[in-house]
């Protein structure tokens, strides 16, 4: 039995929005500052922050964001839409 078009839209745009949501969290923790009142870019260097106070590194590894996005993935395949 095939899914309606109207389903396979309806995931399809389920998966975008989920994409659209971690590309939209992923740029708010890169922009993310620090107010830290130092003058002395090598001060922030050593604490990881760069001259303008923004982290000098992800906030996080690789293999956490590829396991939150195929756990994300995988909900929104198995999420069942009753007709």
């Amino acid at each position: 039995m095939r899914h309606s078009l109207y389903l396979h839209l309806a995931v399809f745009f389920v998966r975008a929005d989920i994409r659209r949501e971690e590309r939209v969290w992923v740029a708010k923790v890169r922009r993310a500052t620090s107010e830290i009142p130092l003058g002395n870019a090598y001060l922030l260097k050593d604490i990881g922050l760069n001259a303008e106070g923004r982290p000098l590194c992800s906030s996080e590894p690789r293999a956490v964001t590829a396991k939150r996005r195929v756990r994300h993935l995988r909900r929104a395949c198995r999420l069942k839409i009753t007709t």
